[in-house]
């Protein structure tokens, strides 16, 4: 998990359902650690826990109720010498029993649900009162109903009043939590991280060796799994949400293999999770269902994938389009309708029985809290949505309708995906009239941007099948194109296009078209730049040859060979002893940008051993600024938060220059070091002699994100500072910090007097930032431009109005 850090000021003010679930957790700055520590990380006892839809929460949640029963709650941080009871409540299921109270409802679920012996009269009450329980209360997102929700939340509050000597948590997705359920100052607010390599690797271990007992078959569907993730990038980023790298490991467990083509690999997922509803038959007997069955489902998420689809642009929203209940009921209705040919009463029955399902069942299509309902992830609705477009162009016997729908949408965002999952699944012809068709779209600006060439290399990259053998002309086309792009001028092709040009044509590495791209390079090598070469080697698999010539390359007599070679090794990602000493050497290199470079390479390839992290502390010292800040920007890249490296990165924070500064106070907030010592140690430097070490004081605990009222007050002070630019950065930190209160503004309100044109510039700023989080702001400022509207500073006011009426253009 993460705090929320900036994220979380974002967040408040955004309101609820005003920002999608993936722009909220982009945002997310704030400090990392294992969810099993939360428990000992967080000082408050009541926290909330926000995650996306299948990121584990109520995973997370269950695995604290059975560490707790267990008896092993050193695990979560808590006194193992104390007698712990988890009380864990479905909020869904609270819900729908509001006659009862919290206790009441714990104690009817303990007795019935889980076939206890009646409880004594008090038991609840008793570990409550004593302050030994840790209270659990999960999906308050699935509480549908707006007023229902909010009602639950007033209980909770009293509830953890009432018995607030226990710990607390609450987890919700984001789409069903609003900005006022409860004080941040009291419930600290975290977020679930997803996967990452690590993760991922460590879930293919455990799951493995919880399925085979032969270890060496074990080891070998390992293996077998991490490569198919490792050689498809979407893929692999679908694989960081728990709940998707379940379905795909299921899917390799069965059938040995992934499939290669993207299209294929979803085709199995949704065949899991439409198996995994009818586990029990329910369906397939007719158990819930009058007229629908197994096929009928599935024709059915085709058709609402497609309606959704074409409802909205919603752009970078990964959990798909939420829908209205309602909309669905009718929308499901119509489609039943003409899908089994009935009543329009008895389809909306059917469509009442279908919703009933997938709210209590996981699959494709799930309640996402607010009456709202979309797919698990966008992915599957977009994968869906090519799939009914493909049924429709079949059944009509009409290959036109796949190329309208390219026609309509080339280069929508929305249907990008969409458009390649319909191509990639396309027969060999009729997958190269649609490519054929996006090479010769003729869309705006093609001679500059290249749009319509890019597509169609992305076509490539899907890797639709015997593509050479239907039209091999037309493959020779757009690696030909691409080629020229790649070896033209950089003044003549911008770096968006370069960018383009080569992760195509590195994505098409173990594909059909290999053969024909390493022949353009090899014929055409004399084209390309030397350092480009390199990068097409280590992606076409030659990262250990290439790791050799850079190694060489860092003794080579030029010092911009050297610094270039350190660059490339830190991005090649091997942590070898040889690389990771041949890097070290070069820190007694006469070239400041060479040992910039090396320190940088180190921190990339995040192996915080002892004689890496000794070397570092020592380069804190360099005589170059612009090598101490890459310094202490790796030593935050490395992650080790021992005493003696952050007291290192400490005393460049306070002693160095802003550029230095910058670069420590990064640092510090990747080693999770907002902490009280920090911060009480930036405090004291606001009161430092020295001018320089007050003002980088002031822009650091801007950057820590600490926005109590002691650093609120300290950075105050600074604002009547006898050095302009200390009051400079003072502004600057309070704006940064979202502290809007009464003295804040009117302190920075004064400061749009100061002489010094720099400091009401900054103070403007600031106002401009508080005034969009903070609707006070604004009648404040209205009331300070009336009274100085006779001033020659009078527009300064009105910049900070514009900044909050109007915005920056």
């Amino acid at each position: 998990v993460s705090t929320a850090g900036a994220w979380e000021r974002d967040w408040l003010a955004a309101g609820s359902g005003e920002m999608s679930e993936t722009a909220l957790l982009a945002k997310t700055t704030g400090r990392k650690f294992l969810a099993e520590q939360l428990l000992s990380q967080s000082q408050s006892r009541r926290v909330v826990i926000l995650g996306a839809p299948g990121s584990g929460k109520t995973t997370l949640m269950s695995y604290f109720a059975v560490m707790l029963a267990q008896q092993n709650p050193e695990v979560l941080g808590l006194d193992a010498d104390t007698d712990w009871l988890p009380i864990l409540i479905r909020m869904r299921d609270f819900a729908i029993n509001l006659d009862k109270s919290l206790i009441d409802y714990a104690r009817v679920f303990a007795e019935n649900t889980m076939a206890v012996k009646p409880l004594p009269v008090g038991f609840f009450e008793h570990w409550l009162y004593d302050g030994r329980a840790l209270i659990l209360l999960d999906g308050l997102d699935e509480v549908a109903e707006d007023a229902k929700r909010n009602d639950v939340v007033r209980r909770i509050d009293n509830f953890l009043g009432q018995f607030d000597r226990n710990r607390a948590i609450i987890t919700s997705r984001p789409a069903g939590y609003r900005r006022d359920f409860f004080r941040t100052e009291e419930f600290p607010h975290y977020q679930i991280e997803p996967f990452d390599d690590q993760k991922i690797s460590a879930f293919i271990d455990n799951w493995y060796n919880s399925r085979f007992q032969d270890q060496a078959e074990a080891e070998r569907r390992k293996q077998s799994l991490r490569k198919a993730l490792d050689d498809n990038d979407r893929i692999k980023l679908l694989a960081r949400n728990p709940l998707l790298l379940t379905i795909i490991a299921l899917i390799h467990r069965y059938q040995a293999v992934l499939p290669k083509e993207r299209f294929e690999l979803y085709n199995c997922a949704v065949k899991t999770l439409l198996t995994s509803w009818d586990a029990n038959k329910e369906i397939s007997n007719h158990g819930i269902f009058k007229y629908l069955d197994l096929y009928d489902l599935r024709r059915l998420m085709e058709l609402l994938a497609y309606w959704i689809h074409t409802q909205v642009n919603v752009e970078d929203n990964d959990s798909g389009t939420l829908i209205d209940r309602d909309d669905l009921i009718d929308q499901l209705s119509q489609q039943i309708k003409t899908l089994k040919q009935v009543q329009l009463y008895q389809a909306k029955e059917e469509a009442e029985a279908f919703v009933t399902l997938i709210r209590d069942r996981t699959g494709l299509l799930n309640e996402q809290g607010q009456n709202c309902y979309g797919f698990v992830h966008k992915t599957f609705q977009e994968y869906l949505c090519a799939e009914e477009i493909d049924y429709q162009a079949d059944n009509e016997g009409d290959f036109g309708i796949v190329l309208s729908q390219i026609r309509a949408h080339l280069h929508d965002s929305h249907w990008r995906e969409v458009l390649l999952l319909l191509i990639a699944q396309q027969k060999p012809k009729k997958a190269a009239r649609a490519i054929r068709a996006v090479l010769t779209n003729k869309s705006n600006y093609e001679q500059w941007l290249h749009r319509d060439l890019l597509f169609a290399g992305s076509c490539l990259a899907e890797d639709p099948k015997n593509l050479l053998g239907a039209d091999r002309g037309l493959v020779q086309e757009i690696l030909q194109q691409l080629f020229e792009l790649e070896v033209s001028s950089k003044e003549r092709v911008c770096k968006n296009v370069r960018e383009q040009v080569f992760q195509i044509l590195c994505s098409l590495y173990e594909t059909d078209f290999e053969a024909q791209v390493l022949e353009l390079f090899e014929d055409q090598s004399d084209r390309i730049d030397d350092w480009r070469l390199l990068k097409y080697r280590a992606e076409f698999g030659e990262k250990y040859q290439v790791i050799t010539i850079l190694l060489g390359w860092l003794k080579d007599e030029n010092y911009d060979v050297r610094w270039k070679a350190a660059n490339a090794l830190g991005k090649l990602g091997n942590s070898s002893k040889t690389v990771i000493n041949a890097l070290l050497a070069r820190f007694q290199d006469e070239n400041c940008a060479v040992r910039r470079s090396a320190a940088n390479a180190l921190g990339e390839l995040g192996k915080a051993s002892e004689p890496v992290v000794s070397a570092l502390l020592a380069r804190l010292q360099d005589k170059n600024p612009w090598v101490r800040g890459w310094t202490a920007y790796a030593l935050g890249q490395l992650g080790n938060s021992s005493e003696t490296v952050v007291s290192a990165v400490l005393a460049r924070l306070q002693k160095d220059n802003s550029y230095v500064c910058a670069y420590a106070g990064y640092a510090l907030i990747k080693l999770g070091k907002s902490s009280e010592t920090v911060v009480n140690a930036l405090i004291a430097g606001l009161q430092d002699p020295d001018s320089v070490v007050r003002g980088n004081a002031a822009i650091a605990l801007g950057n820590l994100g600490n926005s109590s009222e002691t650093v609120v007050n300290a950075l105050l002070k600074r604002l009547q500072d006898d050095k302009f630019y200390v009051r400079v950065r003072a502004a600057v930190a309070l704006g940064k910090l979202g502290n809007s209160s009464e003295t804040v503004v009117s302190s920075l309100l004064a400061q749009l007097q100061d002489p010094d044109s720099e400091v009401p510039w900054r103070a403007a700023k600031a106002l401009g930032k508080l005034g969009k989080t903070s609707n006070h702001v604004i009648p404040t400022v209205i009331e300070w431009i009336e009274q100085h509207q006779d001033s020659d500073y009078v527009g300064r006011g009105i910049d900070v109005l514009w900044d909050v009426v109007v915005g920056e253009e």
